[in-house]
């Protein structure tokens, strides 16, 4: 209960933040770094994570490297950036209220059907691509991030699925099942570019996660 009303504070405090007026010199660093951001996504995309090097991510930012550092302080930073960005557009589209209201068949769609979009997403692709690349280099990817990032969705599962009073081990338990399918066929869409049959396998996982859900 604890750990669910820290991240609601969390997550108001985030939309405050995001809702306060900026001067022009916020408004302009904010740009900035988005750019950057922008720019480390869009070089993932097109040629994967060692297409992201530094002269080309100033480059196609527009600016300097040197001014890159300004606002990040070094590569690794920038990285973190995007990490969170994925994490931040999750976030976003697992409050939804859609997600909240419905029969317990609905929400399961729903909530897969977001969780699949979100997977679709170039941020998360990007995100997946630089935690394959770095993994066991924390300076890159805080050893803290993934365990922040499965709190919050766990919150977000037992919000959307309150009715279903399932305990923390088979909570997380259909968050790994779920995760694990759908980023298997994200890895799959990327090599094959087109997968056959996909609505098929999104019929299969709501099926098996809405058992899961009622067996709690």
């Amino acid at each position: 209960m604890c750990s669910d009303l820290v991240a609601g504070k969390r997550r108001k405090a985030s939309a405050d933040a995001a809702a306060a007026p900026l001067g022009k010199q916020a408004l302009k660093t904010r740009r900035t770094r988005e750019k950057i951001i922008s720019a480390v996504i869009s070089l993932i995309k097109e040629g994967g994570y060692s297409h992201a090097s530094s002269s080309r991510i100033a480059e196609r930012a527009g600016i300097t490297w040197g001014a890159a550092q300004h606002h990040f302080g070094n590569k690794e930073e920038i990285l973190e950036a995007v990490m969170n960005l994925a994490h931040e557009r999750f976030a976003q589209r697992m409050a939804d209220p859609a997600l909240r209201s419905g029969t317990l068949e609905q929400r399961v769609e729903l909530f897969l059907e977001t969780m699949w979009s979100h997977y679709q997403d170039d941020a998360y692709l990007a995100m997946l691509e630089i935690l394959l690349a770095t993994r066991g280099f924390h300076e890159v990817a805080p050893a803290n991030w993934e365990d922040r990032f499965s709190r919050d969705l766990l919150v977000s599962l037992r919000e959307i699925f309150v009715d279903a009073k399932v305990d923390d081990a088979r909570a997380r338990e259909v968050l790994t099942f779920a995760h694990c399918f759908l980023t298997g066929l994200t890895i799959e869409r990327v090599f094959e570019q087109k997968v056959r049959n996909t609505g098929r396998y999104l019929q299969r996982i709501q099926q098996t996660v809405l058992a899961m859900l009622k067996d709690s």
